[in-house]
């Protein structure tokens, strides 16, 4: 049997509301993008949701890696 805290050693994803998604992925508030704006992004389907009921949930690193494909503008050497 593994420790509650194990959870980061496995593959699965951590599934985090609106919110708190939105602190792990912009972690200072000063430069942090709106919620009005995430969740438009979010209408927009820049990051994959999952929706179960009314609520929807996240995968933060999910979320990272697409905003990070999507906005990432590589250097021209």
């Amino acid at each position: 049997m593994q420790p509650p805290n194990a959870t980061a050693t496995n593959q699965e994803p951590t599934l985090v509301g609106i919110q708190t998604c939105l602190e792990i992925v912009f972690p200072d508030p000063k430069t942090r993008p709106g919620k009005r704006t995430f969740l438009e992004w979010k209408a927009r389907k820049y990051f994959p949701s999952l929706k179960v009921g009314k609520r929807v949930f996240l995968d933060p690193v999910q979320v990272r890696k697409a905003l990070d494909k999507r906005f990432t503008i590589e250097a021209i050497d």
